[in-house]
């Protein structure tokens, strides 16, 4: 890539693992490229069988630094993994392959990031694509500390919008847990950013979430099935973590407040799906059978 001409490039690896999409990596890589500065690497993880997204690469790697690695595997969670091990810059994050970014977003978060030495994570807000020109806000950014897990659940985060220092992911023996999230070999189908998160601020991280700068990501509302497997994969990572009944309640509960905001029939479906995932009782069953056969080749 000839860099002649791109004086601003951001000491940033930004790993996107992607599976099935063209498009949607198209219209990111666009708006990377609209950056006012550019990322120093992005590393595109591709867990395509076939080579779906080669053209779209060559055609890019014209005009960003892109490492096109090609896996034998599937899971979001161990794509990252492979690509965090990859990333030369002190700065990591892990944007979906549909998500969008502001054109300053870049940007404001290096300039926060040096003027905050002592923090390690930072967590962006969210908006919808259709809002991306509200993600473009200048000048005094607010922000709240994550102190403790409480705040951490209360912050919403997706792996998307976690931006974080190289060094900090040095104090943990692997970063994403890669039984848990999208493609892995478990019905735990996400939370494996909480997971991560969660592992952090036991280390002590320092972690803040952003008010005003955003990403462009969408909330898709998600079937009954979808629902249930992601409450599995919250009750996976409370049950992991020991995080406590206390914590466990609010997880289990929330789901009705959340309903009585929008109290339509196809939301409480949603809403008793999310329970029963978070209540835990489908997770047991699913680890039945593997005790059942230690207990006999015992």
């Amino acid at each position: 890539m000839s860099q002649a001409n791109q004086t601003l490039i951001a000491d940033l690896s930004l790993v996107l693992c992607t599976y099935g999409r063209v498009n949607e990596v198209n219209d990111f890589l666009e708006s990377v490229d609209a950056q006012s500065i550019k990322p120093a690497e992005i590393i595109i993880v591709d867990q395509n069988e076939k080579e779906i997204l080669k053209d779209l690469i060559n055609e890019w790697q014209a005009k960003l630094s892109i490492k096109h690695r090609r896996v034998n595997f599937k899971g979001a969670s161990k794509s990252r993994n492979y690509g965090a091990s990859e990333a030369k810059s002190s700065l990591i994050a892990f944007p979906d392959d549909d998500c969008l970014y502001p054109s300053i977003l870049i940007e404001e978060l290096i300039k926060l990031f040096q003027s905050h030495p002592e923090v390690d994570v930072i967590l962006a807000s969210k908006i919808e694509p259709s809002e991306i020109h509200n993600g473009l806000k200048k000048g005094k950014i607010h922000y709240s500390l994550v102190n403790s897990i409480l705040d951490l659940f209360k912050a919403k985060a997706e792996t998307s919008n976690i931006f974080t220092r190289k060094s900090i992911l040095k104090t943990l023996s692997y970063v994403f847990d890669e039984n848990i999230g999208p493609g892995a070999n478990t019905p735990w189908a996400s939370n494996e950013e909480t997971d991560f998160l969660i592992r952090l601020l036991k280390q002590e991280a320092r972690i803040i979430k952003l008010k005003d700068l955003a990403i462009a990501h969408h909330s898709l509302q998600g079937s009954p099935i979808k629902s249930l497997k992601y409450g599995m994969g919250r009750f996976e990572v409370i049950l992991k973590n020991q995080l406590g009944t206390k914590i466990y309640l609010i997880n289990l509960l929330q789901p009705i407040a959340r309903y009585f905001k929008s109290p339509k029939p196809y939301n409480l479906l949603l809403c008793i799906s999310t329970m029963l995932g978070r209540s835990g009782i489908i997770n047991l069953t699913y680890r039945l059978p593997n005790h059942l056969r230690w207990i006999i080749q015992s």
